[in-house]
């Protein structure tokens, strides 16, 4: 049995034992023939474990289903309903489909809640797994999972220890210290994720945007405390993002110096302490307290000195962190 399957049957076994009537209505798993010409519907691939998961279960027919949610807020969306609203943002025009578009790639859509989803991403080959990312309402695409084996341990162990429960009103609740522990486990490689997408669009689209999106995954991996180990895919952000500061017609540098942080690139935010926008230079004071970089205090302090209010006061307050922190 896959890891995948195992998973599943962990979740299964829980609110069977649990919350069965939460999973009554649950559909049995479709034969491995009806699985493909669904999914020949498709004019992408997508990765062996969502053929895994429907093997197990069918899902829930999307109109029918009210609070059946076993994964965490959401429910599983029966294989021809994902397919169908696949090949509706597919088929859109162009500005829609580029919105439903993960790195380029489209999306399928696994598990809803309102008008909120969990997707896979296309895959070149259909043994490769894809990450699992998360679409908003606002249709704001990020990471969630590393794929559908990791989201599915997660939850599994999340269930068994109490990262997530069910609460009075029948509704599922979050642990934060026990489901993060159980995240870290199976997500360890979601930040490498999320800065080979960055690196992917990058040249093609410099926006402020494409910044924020890298920033608002690595605060969300940041969040589960995965540490973020020196690369060399690390050390081309970085210097990517310090080539940017220094593109006068870029106006977004704030927004460079909160990915910075939040890759605890503590070397490049020393340097951009000399930056001649007053918002980069105290961010990037400010930044270095918060992340602790007690072999930066020397230079915040220099700043000290700065002609410019601002800074001084972001300056005041990463030496109180430095203080308060040792």
């Amino acid at each position: 049995m896959s890891d995948l399957k195992n998973a599943l049957t962990r979740i299964h076994d829980w609110f069977q034992k649990n919350y069965p009537a939460k999973i009554a209505s649950l559909a049995s798993g479709l034969s491995s023939s009806t699985i493909d010409d669904v999914l020949n519907n498709l004019s992408f691939q997508v990765s062996k474990e969502v053929r895994e998961v429907y093997q197990w279960s069918n899902g829930y027919p999307r109109d029918e289903c009210v609070d059946d949610w076993i994964f965490y807020y959401m429910f599983l969306l029966n294989l021809e309903s994902a397919v169908k609203e696949a090949q509706t943002w597919v088929e859109e025009h162009e500005e829609i489909a580029r919105m439903y578009k993960y790195a380029g790639k489209p999306v399928l859509p696994i598990c809803m809640s309102d008008i909120e989803f969990l997707a896979v991403v296309a895959t070149d080959d259909e043994q490769t797994t894809s990450p699992v990312v998360h679409i908003s309402e606002i249709t704001e695409i990020s990471l969630r999972y590393s794929n559908l084996t990791a989201m599915m341990l997660t939850l599994a162990e999340s269930y068994e220890t109490g990262g997530l429960f069910i609460d009075r009103d029948g509704y599922i609740e979050k642990d934060d210290k026990n489901y993060a522990a159980a995240y870290r486990k199976y997500n360890s490689g979601i930040t490498d994720l999320a800065i080979e997408r960055f690196m992917k669009i990058f040249p093609e689209d410099s926006s402020w945007q494409t910044v924020q999106l890298l920033h608002d995954d690595l605060y969300m991996s940041n969040s589960y405390q995965i540490e973020i180990p020196p690369s060399s895919l690390k050390s081309q952000v970085v210097n990517t993002l310090l080539n940017l500061l220094q593109d006068e017609k870029y106006d977004s540098g704030f927004s460079v110096v909160l990915v910075l942080e939040e890759l605890r690139a503590v070397d490049a935010l020393i340097q951009v302490l000399q930056h001649p926008n007053k918002w980069v230079r105290s961010r990037s004071a400010f930044a270095l307290g918060k992340i602790k970089a007690f072999e930066a205090v020397e230079f915040v302090s220099q700043l000290l000195e700065d002609p410019d209010p601002v800074v001084k006061e972001a300056v005041q307050e990463a030496l109180d962190m430095f203080k308060n922190h040792r």
